[in-house]
């Protein structure tokens, strides 16, 4: 399944994903994501200004 993540996400210190339960979130620093899913990196947010 293609995976698309925004790329400012990178930017963050830790991110926080559905662990597969209602309420149950899983920490993790987002290059971990990265280089477990190896997603399509993609610009979408609007910066304000």
């Amino acid at each position: 399944m293609p995976v698309y993540i925004e790329r400012t996400v990178l930017e963050l210190p830790r991110i926080y994903l559905n662990g597969g339960s209602r309420g149950f979130l899983v920490g993790i620093d987002p290059k971990v994501l990265l280089a477990l899913v190896k997603p399509t990196l993609v610009d979408v947010a609007i910066e304000k200004g």
